[in-house]
């Protein structure tokens, strides 16, 4: 059950910290003047509140997850999507792979990859030469190796060029796609065991009344026994909606990403460098460089290794989505919106 006093004061703050005005630090302190107490009546720190932002349980969910799906609980969510969702954007804003100040950008921080060393790289400059790089964390023979920030950064539009799709080969992936999401459905055996135990606990639940009414068991044992059949089906319930909602988010993220993907070098292109970045980080999950080239295939976010796997072979039959919900595909294509679609 919600509490009465703390729920409200729960739903406040994740308005008040969506509205993008605050850091953590700040609504911490902020949270505080306000009255926001923890049980011991102490400060809530910034780490807590980050916790409290981040957590799915205040959208009515639970800790446990089906596939990467989290379930839906019977308690009240205090925060709706759209909110929760709003959040989750100004935290990301905070987040270590951000830009932090407005002097010095960098389109690959945490995302470039050393080969040379073996390691990832930091984005650093250096004010008194006036020269930014990537640095390697690691070293090779006692020192790090630097790569110069714009020879490195100059090899992104062909990159993106490489990665392009055409039309045509966009809706060829929608049918091939749609073809395995129709097969995934049809084939899945967890699914279809829940669905038929469903169908048993119905008819379980027939003959149990029919035993009751004709006096063969106990009004206390009809009772016992249609409470744990009500319990299971809740549970198989759980899974089944569980299943199908997995199943329907891969496919939207799908739907959109082959869409940016028909974009790519446009954005990159026209965009600002918030839009570049923003479709480095939607796209690219690492980046290897070695000897200054951008060199090896590159690790992408889902559901972008599929599509680049399928650009490349013409099919998609190699394996299907491994992953579910990239968490920059909205606000990419909010960004591809804001540049509008290049003319056909």
């Amino acid at each position: 059950e919600v509490d009465p006093k703390n729920g409200p004061l729960v739903t406040e703050a994740f308005k008040e910290f969506g509205s993008g005005k605050w850091t953590l630090e700040s609504w911490a302190e902020h949270a505080y003047s306000l009255g926001y107490r923890s049980r011991l009546g102490n400060r809530i720190g910034r780490s807590k509140w980050s916790d409290i932002f981040h957590h799915r349980l205040y959208l009515g969910e639970t800790w446990m997850k089906l596939g990467d799906i989290p379930t839906k609980g019977t308690h009240a969510p205090l925060v709706d999507e759209d909110i929760f969702t709003q959040v989750q954007q100004v935290l990301r804003q905070h987040d270590k792979n951000k830009q932090r100040t407005r002097r010095h950008k960098y389109l690959l921080r945490g995302i470039l990859h050393s080969v040379d060393a073996g390691s990832p790289c930091w984005a650093e400059t250096n004010n008194k030469k006036k020269i930014s790089y990537y640095r390697s964390r690691q070293k090779v023979n006692g020192s790090q190796i630097f790569y110069n920030s714009k020879s490195i950064e100059d090899q992104l539009p062909a990159l993106f060029k490489s990665l392009t799709i055409t039309e045509d080969k966009r809706q060829i992936l929608r049918e091939e796609l749609s073809r395995f999401f129709i097969e995934e459905v049809e084939g899945d055996g967890q699914l279809k065991t829940a669905e038929a135990r469903l169908v048993k606990l119905e008819r379980m639940e027939k003959n149990l009344q029919r035993l009751y009414v004709e006096e063969e068991i106990s009004l206390a044992d009809f009772k016992e026994n249609r409470m744990q059949i009500e319990a299971e089906r809740s549970r198989m319930r759980i899974t089944v909606d569980g299943i199908r909602q997995r199943q329907h988010l891969i496919k939207a993220d799908f739907e959109v990403a082959l869409q940016l993907a028909t974009q790519f070098d446009y954005m990159y292109e026209n965009g600002n460098f918030d839009q570049r970045r923003l479709l480095c980080e939607t796209v690219l999950k690492r980046l290897y460089v070695e000897d200054g080239k951008i060199t090896r295939e590159p690790e992408y976010n889902a559901p972008f290794a599929i599509i680049a796997r399928a650009n490349g072979s013409g099919t998609v039959t190699s394996g299907g989505p491994e992953g579910i919900r990239t968490p920059y595909l909205t606000d990419a294509n909010r960004a591809l919106s804001q540049l509008s679609y290049r003319p056909t």
